[in-house]
């Protein structure tokens, strides 16, 4: 394989962001170039903004499958991140958060390029399962405001995956790879190949993976357990984990006497499945409840195989025009497992055999009246599983042109068409009218019949589209303060973005147990025009200003403008300062998407109640956009050959958040005596364990989140080999939020799930054949548990949870005729994720701990 000019320009120049301009001896060697945060093409850089970068080296140390596994462990994702997982409708999405502000405020872009996103996130994210891995020859991340340059969505900054190009050769990469903690395994094979001319060349990388699914029953932490808290008895949530009510359950109530009781079916102990226990959790210590351990049936993390291919091609027409075209198409199947339907008969007959109430009695004392109503929560075991298959496919395809012109112009040209597509299938659902077609032909529900009877197949269709033209011309403005040429660069872009989410009839209607949701569609039409400038101001200082004005269809316009300047204090230090405003348009499933049901956890912080909740939850098209400001002020400090120190002090402020509250959230605001409007879209009915949640989009609250970064790199050579050292650290320093909805603005860092630190450090050794390379993540503690006080503020319990660290070790073995074959082990320690308070392994750790466990592998890369 040969390294061209361009590629080895770029590396350097974002690696090392100050490179003086007399340390170029030879300027004719080095090509212009694009770095991330900037479309102005130059040979030089004092970059004015943090842009950390991994190239191919780096990214192959980690050992990861996946893009987003590399991306998931940088410390820039503090906060953790949305990754496959079973039991979502994104099953087989991925993303990145930079900052903890969210993934919807994190532009991910290929080539600079946006792509459409994945309808199953609202078109708001990129899924990046969708990028193959093998394409990939450097990531750029810059963690600074950049909707001056890239538009809406680069709140927090942009991921800029650059895939690699000029290609020649053709090389094959195989592994293999086996984890500790149950019998799943990993596999994949990749290659890419490319053939150049003197005016052209065409690069084609394609990659296959597979990884097993994780199932819940396979770690002791997410299995279903019982613990005795002492008391002497069994009381669901608060003594078992993985284990739910929705098993055999009866409920009673009357709205005119307010008679309520709740107690397991008759038949509960006929099954050793289900299980008694007490419904202390639900505010009734005499109650009963029949819970269903569908912990020991689902998956946790989501099967995938995917197909990823990628094209890259240029031709010099002319001395003055380049024709290139990139194309992109990936295929992801994925396989999600959850319990069997979990779904209320309600209007129970009170004569059916499971009901544990004397009815005539309750009637003849007047407890209830003929208005009463039995609810059975029940897991309807006999049905099967359920079985979500899920095939994700985009594609994504650009053509353009390029050049340079006479006296210092260049131009770009392209437009560009992409589309993915996800369709979903659903097995072993459970059919209401099936079910009232047992009752009404006196089946037993639990019988063979009755199964086949009661069973439904669910579907979705969902897509996003986008179709985009863009142009900029650049061009020397002239000499402005005798200091050097002013870049100047201008362009507009247009582009339509379509998003529909079609779920089958029978689910829209509600006639699906374990199923629920609408269709939704929406589209938008975006035009926007945009200028650069950079401008040498003396010798040793420049500017870069940058202004973008958007206008979309759906909402409205904005403006968008940013400053920002390097200074070179000295030749080996360098500061830099920048300052911009930003804007976050609301995504398509914030304002079209679909109403769905979710059956959230939440404590109820006045009686101590926690369970599950049903929530209803909605969208509104009377979103306006968020805004933000954004500032960050560094520098970087060549202390010793090959060594350097990158600081940058930086916050985000967000106004106008769109949020869609949680029950938790809505919980606090009662607590604390706010009072919910039901035209607001966001409220309650209903009292005690009868409580049901309403959550619609809505614009309420800030965002503010400053922090410091430091990278340190270096190497030095020994009689022993190459030892290179790095490091990198992301502090928060505070993390300033609405503490609920409508609540206080309040700083959560070290909150629970708000780590003020992430850290990763690597040591490498190389010599002749031989190299190793460690990786070290590193997750702060946080507090284990998060309350409302009376005053209506937030506070911390005081004791924290444990940190996190795990290794990532590998040993290569590099020969020239043989190949190169690489060993490794990802979580060397086969570190368990951290556990809440209540020592277990919690949805809403997630996004922030991986509970894959060591994974062993083996690698085998030939290259001809």
């Amino acid at each position: 394989m040969k390294k061209n000019i361009l590629s080895v320009a770029v590396a350097a120049t974002i690696m090392i962001p100050v490179l003086p301009a007399f340390a170029q001896e030879d300027a004719a060697m080095v090509e212009e170039v694009v770095v991330t945060g900037s479309r102005i093409k130059r040979t030089n850089f004092d970059q004015a903004a943090q842009v950390v970068s991994m190239d191919r080296g780096d990214i192959d140390a980690l050992g990861n499958l996946m893009i987003a596994d590399t991306l998931r462990n940088t410390p820039l994702n503090s906060l953790g991140s949305f990754n496959e997982r079973s039991g979502s409708s994104a099953q087989s999405n991925a993303t990145v958060d930079l900052r903890g502000l969210g993934s919807q405020r994190s532009l991910v872009m290929i080539n600079g390029r946006r792509m459409p996103g994945s309808p199953n996130l609202g078109a708001a994210s990129i899924n990046l399962n969708m990028i193959p891995m093998a394409a990939v020859e450097r990531i750029d991340i810059l963690a600074d405001g950049a909707s001056a340059v890239y538009g809406s969505d680069a709140v927090a900054g942009v991921v800029n995956l650059m895939m690699r190009e000029n290609f020649e050769g053709i090389e094959f990469t195989t592994r293999r790879g086996e984890r500790s903690n149950d019998d799943g395994a990993e596999e994949s094979f990749s290659f890419i190949t490319g053939i150049s001319s003197d005016r052209g060349n065409i690069t084609f990388s394609a990659e296959y993976n597979h990884r097993d699914p994780i199932f819940d029953g396979d770690r002791k932490y997410t299995s279903a357990w019982i613990r005795d808290n002492g008391d002497g008895r069994l009381d669901a949530y608060l003594d078992t984990d993985g284990y739910s009510y929705y098993g055999k359950t009866i409920e009673i109530y009357d709205p005119n006497t307010d008679y309520y009781n709740i107690q397991a079916a008759t038949s509960c102990a006929d099954d050793s499945t289900f299980m008694e226990t007490g419904a202390a959790a639900f505010g009734e210590p005499d109650g009963t409840l029949c819970t269903y351990p569908y912990a020991n049936i689902s998956a946790n993390k989501a099967e995938l195989s995917r197909i990823n291919t990628f094209l890259s091609a240029n031709y010099e027409i002319s001395d003055n025009v380049e024709f290139f075209a990139n194309a992109l198409f990936s295929k992801v199947d994925s396989f999600g497992r959850y319990a069997p339907p979990a779904a209320a008969w309600t209007d129970m007959p009170a004569d059916y055999a499971d009901v544990p109430f004397d009815v005539d009695a309750l009637l003849a004392d007047g407890s209830i009246t003929e208005d009463y109503e039995i609810t059975g929560y029940y897991r309807w075991t006999n049905i099967g599983p359920r079985d979500n298959n899920v095939t994700d496919t985009q594609y994504d395809f650009t053509l353009g042109f390029r050049g340079d012109l006479p006296n210092g112009m260049s131009y770009e040209t392209y437009a560009q068409k992409g589309r993915y597509e996800v369709k979903e299938f659903g097995s072993y659902y459970l059919s209401y009218p099936g079910l009232d077609y047992v009752l009404n032909n006196d089946l037993d529900p639990f019988s063979p019949e009755g199964a086949a009877a009661m069973r439904a197949l669910t579907s979705q269709n969902n897509y996003t589209s986008q179709t985009k033209v863009y142009g900029h011309l650049q061009f020397d403005a002239g000499d402005w303060f005798g200091a050097g040429e002013t870049i100047v660069l201008s362009g507009a872009e247009a582009y339509t973005v379509e998003y529909a989410n079609k779920y089958d009839n029978a689910s829209e209607a509600g006639l699906v147990g374990g199923s629920s949701g609408n269709s939704a569609a929406g589209d938008r039409d975006v035009a926007a025009v945009f200028a650069e400038a950079i401008i040498p101001v003396m010798d040793r200082m420049e500017v870069n200003a940058a202004v973008r004005y958007d206008n979309y269809s759906d909402f409205g316009s904005n403006v968008a403008p940013s400053l920002s300047a390097s200074y070179r204090l000295t030749d080996a230090l360098t500061l830099r300062a920048r300052a911009g405003v930003g804007f976050r348009a609301p995504a398509l499933d914030e304002l079209y998407g679909p109403s769905a049901f979710s059956a959230e956890d939440a404590t109820d912080p006045m009686t101590g109640l926690s369970r599950q909740w049903d929530t209803y939850y909605s969208t509104s098209e009377d979103l306006e956009a968020e805004t933000s400001t954004s500032m960050s002020f560094g520098g970087n400090w060549q202390f010793a050959d090959n060594w350097s120190l990158d600081a940058t002090l930086w916050n985000v402020e967000v106004e106008d958040v769109i949020i869609q509250p949680t029950a938790q959230s809505i919980f606090y605001a009662l607590a604390s005596g706010v009072t919910l409007d039901p035209a607001s879209g966001i409220y309650t009915t209903g009292t005690g364990a009868q409580r049901e949640f309403f959550s619609q989009t809505t614009n309420a609250g800030v965002l503010d989140v400053s922090g410091l970064d430091v990278k340190v790199d270096g190497n030095f050579d020994t009689a022993f080999g190459l030892i290179s050292l790095g490091g990198f650290v992301s502090h928060q320093l505070s993390y300033e939020t609405d503490a609920y909805y409508q609540g206080p603005v309040q700083d959560i860092s070290t909150f629970n799930l708000y780590p003020n630190l992430r850290g990763q450090f690597s040591l490498g050794w190389s010599m002749d054949m031989h190299s190793v390379d460690l990786t070290v993540d590193y997750i702060a503690s946080h507090d284990e548990f998060t309350s409302v006080t009376d005053s209506g503020s937030l506070e911390m319990s005081g004791t924290d949870l444990d940190s996190w660290t795990t290794l990532n070790l590998a040993y290569s073995l590099s020969t020239e005729s043989f190949g190169a074959i690489k060993v490794g082990a990802r979580n060397l320690t086969n570190e368990d994720p951290v556990m809440d308070k209540d020592g277990k392994y919690a949805r809403d750790h997630y996004d922030l701990y991986d509970a894959t466990g060591r994974m062993v592998y083996a690698e085998y890369t030939m290259s001809f």
